[in-house]
């Protein structure tokens, strides 16, 4: 498997995503899956976990669009994956201020 620039966007936005909804990228896992004709696929693995915050990770899918547990990826080209999830990112609580 050959990670390329636009992989590492991706996960670097789903990373930004996850922070924004106080996740750690160890709470979940996601993969992306290319067909190699310009379709992909972003698949949500949730690790069951007594410590991941279910809440947390339920308000990052639902600003993805998932609101349906049996569907737990979005899919299009790379660029409308990153694009969604830059979206997504914009749409998503602000962490909190830290004071000096």
């Amino acid at each position: 498997m050959v990670t390329d620039n636009w992989e590492v966007a991706i996960f670097t936005r789903l990373n930004e995503l996850a922070e924004r909804h106080g996740l750690s990228p160890f709470d979940f896992s996601a993969s992306l899956n290319r067909d190699g004709k310009g379709h992909s696929m972003l698949i949500f693995h949730v690790v069951p976990n007594e410590e991941v915050p279910t809440e947390r990770f339920t308000r990052l899918l639902a600003g993805l669009g998932i609101t349906d547990d049996d569907t737990l990826h979005i899919e299009g080209t790379d660029e409308q994956i990153y694009d969604t999830l830059t979206w997504a990112i914009q749409n998503a609580p602000r962490p909190p201020q830290r004071g000096r």
